[in-house]
């Protein structure tokens, strides 16, 4: 998960412009969030895998401790999570595992 959600590359260094990352979505390679955040598919996963060891109910700053990543990129992917009924956001600050 670490590598996955800690370092940032630029998308154009990888050589993914527009197009490129359109397809990639389109074909299930790429995950995009918003704020052009862009993830593996396999990191909810391997997210909700972390999320679930902690104490229950967590906050933002725990998970995003525990993901090891930026609130740039915890705040997406736990608003995802919750879009796809795998946490619960409880109030402004507490969320919890629900699968």
């Amino acid at each position: 998960m670490r590598s996955m959600l800690r370092k940032p590359t630029s998308l154009a260094a990888l050589g993914l412009g527009t197009r490129e990352l359109a397809a990639a979505e389109r074909t299930g390679r790429v995950l995009r969030l918003r704020d052009g955040v862009v993830l593996l598919p396999t990191a909810p996963a391997l997210a909700m895998r972390t999320l679930a060891r902690l104490d229950q109910p967590f906050t933002t700053s725990q998970a995003r401790q525990a993901l090891n990543t930026t609130r740039r990129i915890a705040v997406p992917l736990l608003e995802y999570l919750d879009s796809r009924g795998w946490t619960q956001r409880l109030d402004a600050g507490h969320r919890k595992v629900v699968r």
